[in-house]
């Protein structure tokens, strides 16, 4: 595999791709070329999401020789290399898990000064008698908000001659305070928009803004195509440990931003130079891979990354098209696990301004938990791991078309799916309303284990007949292979349900231990809040019933959607929001789980569903 050969793909038919190194895998080569591949090991070749079928050609497996398909006639992408030219089965474009709702915007006008800013003015032009530099007659301009001199950069020295040869009568200043960045012939100051970004490790989202009227005018996302080597951070950081890998984790994201910038533009019909500003918030991997900075110190002691804050930074260093005098914020980071998402989101909800004490859980990809309110706040994150987003579950999907979201069993067992569609597997909020259901139905103990033949005979028929024994370990059938989208049952195995518990054991027990470090006990929280793409979807009752929350009074718990989308909206249209984003992650105080003394003890515990929770 290491000879150069010139190595074809087609896919149904009609998108020619030419593999760039014979090194690189089938998925490598597709990802490459921006198809739309999920790999949820990291190309390990253990999740199987990444199946193709070979249509015609040959493929080499890793070993060396003719690579064989699986049962089903298909190939795992991460697994063969291609030879010569080899034609695909048309690859189904992947859905994409929704972010969660953001509500409208609301800041005042007193704090609605963003940033960047943009002002007209009309300059006198320096003559034989009255001589000065163009640099001076900027500042000759300069009013008294400004009490400084405008310092211009080197791009709006180069677009001053210009204006001064044709006599511009008004022009337009692009600024950061007293910092010219660009200038624009006549009064371009009703043409201003910004777009927020919110890089999850699994969805990207998108907001486009009028930054005049303070609105939210479009809003797009993609599913985030790094998942191609991984589904979590640690895949991916270890993916980065080469130079390859950087760029090529670094070059995806930028594509991706990209792409969502020409969708949002095409929506209302604008210029890509339309745009001044922007606002991207992520976790600390995210912003390093963007930044193409290596993330590999997170994961060698003492765990550090390599920056908590950067200044704002014009749209060419990291390839965004948006105009050239533009300028790109990321917001800070709190610490190597804790991103800027969550300072995004503590500043949403207000928790760094509240007197009320805050419990914010951020459930996605990752888990986040902050607790506390203007007087202090503590912080952590826990292993979730993306089984919220469907992945290492034996049936499990993202929230998209003929995902299972919603369950009741009763007498037999009655689903809902997105959109209405076929049922294709089962995503993150409907394993837990299955897992409440079953624990209530009695089909699982409150150790977690499927109960006992005994027992089983006090159920329905119906329900009866849905459990079984595959493989060595029991399994309830949701979906039968007649009713589903793909021929095969949908089923909830032991190990699907031992996966949930190690997730909702690690959320709640992280919740008590930053109780404990606070001094206070569940009934002393006064709010909690759920955010994140799953927090957005999952059915409260049912998290409250499997101890994902440690806090027993549904009234005190509520959905707060995208709140990391919603932070970077209102960072975007307000610098004092900005400014609030760098003293949340200044002041946040970060617990580290793995060396507190009662982790392990309460892990454990936490690992059973609580008796009084299922009713």
């Amino acid at each position: 595999m290491s000879e150069e050969m010139k190595n074809q793909i087609i896919i149904d038919g009609q998108n020619l791709i030419i593999a760039k190194n014979s090194a690189w895998t089938l998925m490598d080569t597709l990802t490459d070329a921006g198809v739309p591949m999920e790999s949820v090991c990291g190309g390990k070749g253990t999740c199987g999401k990444c199946k193709v079928r070979v249509l015609s050609g040959e493929v080499m497996g890793c070993n060396g020789s003719f690579a064989e398909p699986e049962k089903d006639g298909s190939y795992l992408a991460c697994r063969i290399y291609p030879l010569g030219q080899v034609v695909l089965d048309k690859i189904t474009k992947r859905g994409v898990t929704a972010k969660g709702e953001i509500g409208r915007i609301h800041i005042s006008s007193k704090d609605r000064v963003s940033v960047l800013r943009k002002s007209a003015v009309r300059p006198t032009y320096p003559t034989l008698t009255q001589n000065y530099s163009l640099q001076e007659m900027v500042n000759k301009v300069n009013d008294v908000k400004y009490k400084e001199m405008f310092n211009l950069h080197s791009t709006a020295l180069q677009d001053i001659p210009l204006l001064a040869r044709t006599k511009t009568e008004i022009y337009t200043l692009i600024h950061l305070d007293n910092n010219v960045t660009a200038v624009e012939a006549g009064d371009t100051s009703s043409v201003f928009y910004g777009v927020a970004f919110d890089i999850g490790s699994t969805t990207v989202a998108g907001m486009l803004m009028d930054m005049n009227r303070g609105e939210v005018v479009a809003s797009a996302a993609e599913t985030n195509p790094q998942t191609a080597y991984g589904a979590d951070v640690i895949s991916r950081i270890k993916a980065a440990e080469k130079s390859e890998g950087l760029k090529q984790l670094s070059d995806l994201i930028r594509h991706c931003l990209n792409n969502l910038i020409c969708k949002l533009c095409s929506a209302i019909g604008i210029r890509t130079q339309d745009i001044y500003l922007m606002t991207i918030v992520g976790n600390s991997t995210m912003e390093h891979l963007l930044m193409g900075i290596s993330p590999i110190s997170l994961t060698i002691p003492p765990y550090v990354q390599v920056f908590k804050s950067i200044p704002p930074l014009p749209p060419q260093e990291l390839s965004l098209d948006i105009h050239s005098g533009g300028r790109v914020v990321l917001i800070p980071n709190i610490t190597s696990f804790v991103g800027a998402d969550t300072t995004a989101a503590v500043m949403a909800v207000d928790q760094d301004l509240t007197p009320k004490l805050t419990l914010l859980i951020d459930l996605g990809t990752n888990g986040e938990i902050v607790l506390g309110n203007r007087e202090r706040m503590i912080v952590t994150s826990t292993a979730a791991g993306p089984a919220f987003e469907g992945a290492q579950l034996s049936c499990g999907m993202r929230a998209t078309d003929g995902a299972i979201d919603d369950i009741v069993i009763l007498e037999d067992v009655h689903i809902r799916t997105i959109n209405d569609q076929k049922p294709a597997g089962i995503c993150g909020s409907g394993i837990i309303k299955a897992l409440a259901e079953m624990v209530r139905r009695r089909i699982i103990t409150f150790s977690g284990r499927f109960a006992e033949s005994s027992q089983m005979s006090q159920l329905p028929p119906k329900l009866r007949s849905r459990i079984r024994e595959r493989d060595g370990q029991r399994e309830f059938v949701l979906a039968f292979a007649e009713e589903s989208a793909n021929g095969s049952d949908i089923v909830i195995t032991q190990g699907d349900v031992r996966e949930l518990q190690l997730v909702k054991s690690s959320i709640c027990t992280g919740s008590q231990i930053l109780m404990q470090s606070f001094g206070v006990n569940p009934e002393e929280i006064e709010q909690v809040f759920i955010a994140g793409a799953f927090g957005s979807f999952v059915d409260l009752d049912s998290a409250l019933a499997i101890g994902l929350i440690p806090v027993h009074e549904r009234k005190r718990v509520r959905s707060v959607g995208n709140a990391a989308g919603e932070g970077a909206a209102k960072a975007l249209l307000s610098n004092n929001h900005i400014q609030r984003c760098q003293a949340i992650a200044e002041k946040a105080e970060f617990i580290e789980l793995a060396n507190h003394p009662q982790f392990q003890k309460s892990f454990i515990k936490n690992l059973a569903f609580p008796e009084e929770g299922i009713t």
